[in-house]
């Protein structure tokens, strides 16, 4: 205080005072929770570290009950940041096995762990992680505005801001490939906050090349509306595809036409949906990756997701008529009979996968 100057107690000055004494009169501590309340799981990751904070909460206020956070090490530094949220949340649940026993937790995140982790066709490290999560009593909640105390020493979520900023898009890449037999697709997906989202389908049936472009072009919808996504901008290098849905286009094929059809169906489930042809090269990875999922499913193939695809999205339904040009493809969808010949035999293969018998 300057000299001369009278000192002056206002109600501001004791208001400031009176708030400071409660704070050091209640200093944070970690909670005790109550026998049968749910608690909040909050994750966080970085590229070199991870980190979760259990919380309870009380009306409005949040209450940290323990924190875990550690280093990544080795092989971990490289994984992908979806995989990374799973490994914070499977270590979590090694570290903290008596709170996940005892009381349902709710996984508070923007991210799509919940639908990779329940899906059947999960591969590798992700699929044993889904088995050991599985025994616990585990919900996923969108992530709420962080409150007080509970988050203050908590590392920034992989997502900055909990909702999506209007104008941002999720990136596909697909990319589908075919063989004599059978054929592949691979689908890559992208968040706003760099998430990847890597799914290949083996199919288990002949497709031509634009068949299984669209067969991969709806997964990656399907995929995309799994997991939340809103805004979406499509990339593949197949340039009848790209054409068609553009419109620029026409789609003769009576098959190609009802792939058409269901690939608009899908498209109006977000808010927006833009596709665009990419040159082969900048679809490096996506091509790669179809190839592999249309030869040997399961080997060589890092994708978080691997399924199989028994029977194709779209089809033609036909009545049987007879005599017809059509005798040949009731026979072999009916009885497996195909020509002696080789090259009919394989003619018949690619053209019977456009219809079904009903």
């Amino acid at each position: 205080m300057r000299k001369g100057i009278a000192f002056e107690w206002t109600p501001t000055c004791e208001e400031a005072f009176r708030h400071f004494k409660e704070i050091l009169a209640t200093p944070p501590v970690l909670g005790k929770p109550k026998d049968g309340e749910p608690l909040y799981l909050y994750l966080a990751i970085t590229g070199e570290a991870l980190a979760a904070v259990l919380v309870r909460e009380e009306g409005r206020a949040q209450q940290p009950v323990y924190f875990v956070s550690r280093a990544l090490q080795g092989t971990e530094l490289r994984y992908s940041k979806l995989e990374k949220l799973a490994l914070a949340l499977l270590t979590s649940s090694r570290r903290l096995k008596q709170y996940f026993q005892g009381h349902q937790i709710v996984v508070r995140t923007d991210q799509g762990i919940r639908q990779v982790l329940q899906k059947p066709g999960l591969a590798g490290r992700m699929m044993t992680w889904s088995i050991e999560l599985s025994q616990y009593d585990i919900r996923y909640e969108p992530r709420q505005a962080i409150k007080v105390q509970a988050m203050a020493d908590f590392l920034v979520e992989v997502t900055g801001d909990p909702t999506e900023e209007t104008g941002t898009r999720w990136k596909l890449h697909v990319d589908g490939a075919s063989n004599q037999t059978s054929g592949g697709a691979e689908i890559l997906l992208e968040s706003p906050a760099e998430v990847v989202y890597e799914q290949s389908i083996k199919f288990e049936f002949p497709v031509s090349n634009n068949q299984a472009e669209y067969e991969a072009l709806i997964g990656g919808l399907a995929l995309a509306t799994e997991v939340g996504a809103t805004r979406l901008e499509i990339c593949s290098d197949s340039q009848v595809v790209t054409s068609q849905v553009n419109g620029s286009y026409q789609a003769r094929d009576s098959l190609l036409q009802k792939y058409l059809e269901k690939v608009k169906e899908l498209s109006q489930k977000f808010e927006e949906v833009t596709i665009n042809h990419v040159p082969r090269e900048r679809n490096t990875r996506a091509d790669l990756l179809s190839k592999l999922a249309s030869t040997k499913p399961g080997e060589g193939n890092r994708s978080l997701i691997q399924g199989m695809v028994r029977e194709p999205a779209v089809t033609l339904h036909l009545s049987k008529l007879s005599p017809s040009w059509l005798d040949p493809i009731t026979s072999f969808l009916e009885n497996g009979k195909l020509p002696n010949d080789e090259k009919d035999a394989k003619k018949l293969r690619r053209e019977a996968a456009k219809y079904a018998i009903i």
